[in-house]
């Protein structure tokens, strides 16, 4: 799986500049959630299709990852959406630390993703 690099904000009111936006995957994407155990990750899904897609947070192995998440995104738009560890973030594994992130083609959906002060 490609991972995602995160965009660090370590303070209010400074400026930082944005990482590029990722291609989501159809195999999944990890985002890196072990320095924000807080729950203060934003993650910016884009849509540059021409239809409809959707975007899969996929459930944590911890108690509290009972189901993923699907968020749809209208063609051309984008959302924002902020995700708690309890429910996504793996804590056992070859992804432990991370979030797995899947879309339903290879092309359409791209991520951002900011970890909050």
């Amino acid at each position: 799986m490609d991972s995602v690099t995160n965009t660090v904000l370590e303070e209010r009111n400074v400026a930082v500049e944005m990482e590029d936006a990722v291609v989501i995957k159809i195999a999944g994407n990890t985002i890196d959630y072990s320095n924000r155990s807080c729950g203060k990750i934003l993650l910016i899904i884009s849509n540059t299709g021409s239809a409809v897609k959707k975007a899969t947070i996929v459930k944590g192995d911890s108690l509290q990852g009972t189901e993923d998440l699907e968020v749809s995104v209208t063609n051309g738009k984008s959302v924002g959406i902020v995700i708690e560890s309890g429910k996504f973030e793996n804590v056992s594994g070859d992804n432990k630390g991370k979030v797995v992130l899947k879309s339903e083609d290879d092309t359409s959906l791209k991520v951002q993703v900011v970890e909050l002060p």
